[in-house]
């Protein structure tokens, strides 16, 4: 075995491809293979989904506390199989790994560990923040609609949080943290200072743009927004010729953020259409939108969802009552890209 960074490494082999790939001591089936350039199934990356599972031929491991039961089933984990986001190798392995098909539109972005230095955090609301991050690695490329997981003192786990903005050439990220009371990470993030350092790594995610020539559906809420307004205001870079629809969901006034924003871009858009709703709205909330769960929302302006692409960010609550609408609206599952917090 060879040594890289100092540290124990393990020889990796992918079958049925034959690909070999290096893995660090401590450090996950999948992370190694992603960082690799191999494009393999995932989505958590935490344990919580069966995305990344995998069969192990050969070979001893150490499969992770954080693996969920429904994930893994127990007859499952006695066959061999694994969750490669939370499986770290002790010998060399041969794993037997679904390899993902061409698609067409699909991008892949190498991942890369990295420092930065935070530059700016704005409230957005009482509970969102705008964190603006200058990475030590001007040239970090990622496809709008990605994310970078942050290293969390103190913590095992790393926490996930979307670019907010279109990738340039300057390094400067922006995220959208929502603070959660109790929530180590979040606070972690949302109390960070300009001058403070912090490290992640990235970019990560299937959720972008693929066919930027139909109509385009987008739903969020929440924070949900962040990865939302990336891939707005990366499609707008380039003339539009079909509708885009934007529902954004809300629980009460105090929640909403950037709606100036949005209603100056529906202005200068004539193809684009912002639908903000709030679902609790307060007695004193002055407001003459629409009202109600945001998926109630969306099916009362739409009912065909025939030839659109559709991209969703937001709680699972958000997603899984969007994704029956747009279901039974006739959209295919092939067409439809989300993120779920």
């Amino acid at each position: 075995m060879n040594a890289i960074d100092s540290l124990t490494t393990y020889r990796i082999s992918l079958e049925p491809s034959g690909r070999e790939v290096v893995c660090k001591e401590g450090q996950t089936l999948l992370d190694a293979v992603l960082r690799s350039g191999f494009p393999i199934p995932y989505g958590c990356r935490h344990g919580n989904c069966s995305s990344c599972k995998a069969r192990v031929l050969e070979g001893d491991y150490q499969l992770m506390d954080r693996v969920s039961e429904f994930a893994l089933m127990s007859f499952e984990r006695s066959e061999g199989y694994v969750l490669m986001c939370s499986t770290l190798p002790e010998s060399d392995m041969v794993v037997e790994v679904e390899e993902l098909e061409e698609e067409e539109g699909a991008r892949y972005y190498p991942i890369h560990d990295f420092d930065g230095v935070v530059v700016e955090n704005t409230p957005y609301t009482h509970d969102i923040h705008k964190l603006t991050v200058q990475m030590d690695r001007p040239n970090f490329d990622y496809a709008a609609g990605q994310f970078c997981e942050f290293v969390i003192p103190g913590m095992e786990d790393s926490r996930a949080y979307s670019m907010a903005t279109p990738c340039t050439n300057a390094g400067l990220l922006e995220f959208h943290i929502k603070r959660i009371p109790g929530g180590k990470g979040s606070n972690y993030m949302c109390d960070l200072q300009p001058g403070d350092s912090i490290q992640g790594s990235g970019p990560y995610g299937k959720m972008y743009l693929r066919n930027r020539s139909k109509p385009l559906l987008f739903v969020a809420g929440g924070s949900g927004m962040a990865p939302i307004k990336a891939m707005l205001e990366d499609l707008f870079t380039q003339p539009i010729t079909d509708d885009v629809w934007f529902f954004y969901g809300a629980r009460t006034k105090k929640d909403l953020y950037l709606l100036d924003y949005w209603t100056n871009l529906q202005e200068t858009h004539d193809r684009f259409h912002f639908i903000p709703a709030l679902s609790d709205k307060e007695p004193l909330d002055e407001w003459s939108g629409e009202e109600g769960y945001i998926a109630d929302v969306v099916a009362k302006y739409m009912e065909d969802f025939l030839g659109m692409d559709a991209y969703l960010c937001g709680p699972p609550i958000l997603i899984q009552t969007t994704l029956k609408v747009l279901y039974k609206g006739g959209l295919r599952s092939s067409n439809i890209f989300y993120d779920e917090f």
